[in-house]
């Protein structure tokens, strides 16, 4: 078997494998309390930010995935910092609520969604 051969093989394991960990895996991908010691304005500046790299990274694996060979590419390169945002903004908000602070990065259908 060729070198390249192996390599696209191992690329489609890894696609796949990725697709199987899915959405569960964002939650373990943050640690909880990481956010324990920010006020609530604190939480909403982070929160912003996690929003945006957020859209930033579901844009980027869209666009990579649209070639030939972009879901593996996708996984590669994107997932894990993917699942790693989602995570943290899950996090951020889990914070939020419990302090109660009314977190504004959050759109009217974001609110209704989450």
């Amino acid at each position: 078997m060729t070198t390249r051969k192996r390599l696209c093989i191992t690329l489609v394991a890894l696609a796949v494998l990725n697709g199987c960990a899915g959405h569960d895996f964002e939650a373990t991908s943050t640690r909880p309390g990481k956010f324990w010691l920010y006020n609530c304005d604190q939480l909403n500046k982070r929160g912003v930010a996690l929003l945006q790299r957020e859209r930033e990274l579901d844009e980027l694996m869209l666009k990579a995935k649209s070639g030939p060979g972009g879901e593996a590419a996708s996984a590669i390169a994107y997932q894990n910092e993917y699942n790693a945002t989602k995570g943290d903004l899950r996090e951020v908000e889990l914070t939020g609520t419990e302090r109660r602070c009314d977190l504004k990065f959050k759109t009217i259908s974001e609110r209704a969604v989450r």
